[in-house]
């Protein structure tokens, strides 16, 4: 059987001839992998610097998740995070993994947007108080970003009464759809008077950015603002809050990811997660390419400004 693996941190998997999948046993199915995307996390896990590759031996498998084939019924199943070695053209995967995508589902399309939509369906479910985000303003910090895209999508359909973009280029903010508001990030980062009192702020940029945002927030009366950190586009690992801004303005500071919610929370989650996610088209930021090129593509200029899936 044909795998990939890393085989040396930091540097691209390596494809290779593996060892054939032994039979599965009673409480697991062999399935045969259709679409397995690369987002940030599997880079971070495939660089050995994301918390879930803490202790990982080499050679390794940075899978997070993807979608995989019964090919003796023809299903679709996505499979959860962290189940399964799916850097291959099989895989022996736990059967209660398994969710079963309809029979149109686009794999690359499912592959592509679980993760970058997870990210704020899983902040909006698992650590916004109370779950979800209706009836609430929320901003969303690097809106540009797939993921920023797919807050704003998230929001909408979780009942979000208002929605503020925030991001670095005007014009590429103006691209954002179904945002009500947007408005430009830039120093000294504050927002604008008269904006009126945020809810939730969805972080995907953090430092100082965060910090700013979080200084200038106009408060609801009674309301707390929520601020989830998801990501540091900015690059800057630390986030700075000055201990007069946490006690001079009711803010309640989570973040949001594989440890700030647990394998439990998805189980609970995935249903309504793959059903946002079918509804959506594939994004058009997609490169796919063979596993048998993954040497060549996976610090490309290609993937640099698109979404890296990889197909058998």
């Amino acid at each position: 059987m044909k795998i990939a693996r890393v085989t040396s941190w930091g540097s691209a998997p390596v494809y290779s001839d593996g060892p054939d999948l032994p039979a599965p046993s009673p409480s697991q199915l062999q399935v045969k992998v259709v679409a397995v995307a690369v987002p940030p996390v599997v880079r971070g896990r495939a660089l050995g610097k994301h918390s879930s590759a803490r202790g990982a031996t080499l050679p390794y498998d940075p899978t997070v998740d993807g979608v995989v084939k019964d090919e003796s019924t023809g299903d679709l199943y996505y499979v959860s995070p962290m189940s399964g070695s799916l850097f291959g053209e099989r895989a022996n995967v736990e059967r209660h993994t398994l969710v079963k995508l309809a029979p149109e589902a686009d794999p690359i399309a499912v592959a592509t947007l679980v993760n970058p939509v997870g990210s704020s369906w899983m902040a909006f479910r698992c650590r916004a108080i109370p779950a979800g985000c209706e009836g609430a303003t929320v901003l969303v910090l690097g809106a540009t970003s797939t993921s920023g895209r797919a807050a704003v999508a998230v929001a909408r359909s979780l009942g979000a009464a208002r929605i503020i973009g925030m991001s670095r280029k005007e014009e590429t903010l103006a691209t954002v759809q179904d945002l009500d508001e947007r408005v430009v990030l830039q120093e000294p980062f504050t927002l604008p008077a008269g904006l009126g009192p945020i809810h939730i702020v969805l972080d995907f940029v953090g430092g100082r950015a965060a910090v700013g945002v979080l200084q200038s927030a106009e408060v609801a009366p009674g309301k707390d603002v929520q601020y989830i950190h998801v990501g540091d586009l900015a690059g800057e690992e630390t986030l700075g809050l000055p201990s007069r801004l946490l006690n001079a303005k009711p803010i309640r500071v989570t973040g949001s990811g594989m440890g700030a919610w647990g394998k439990m929370d998805v189980k609970k989650e995935i249903g309504g997660l793959l059903g946002a996610v079918v509804k959506m088209p594939r994004p058009t930021d997609v490169k796919v390419a063979s596993f048998a090129d993954v040497e060549s593509v996976w610090d490309s200029e290609d993937t640099k400004s698109k979404r890296l899936v990889l197909v058998p």
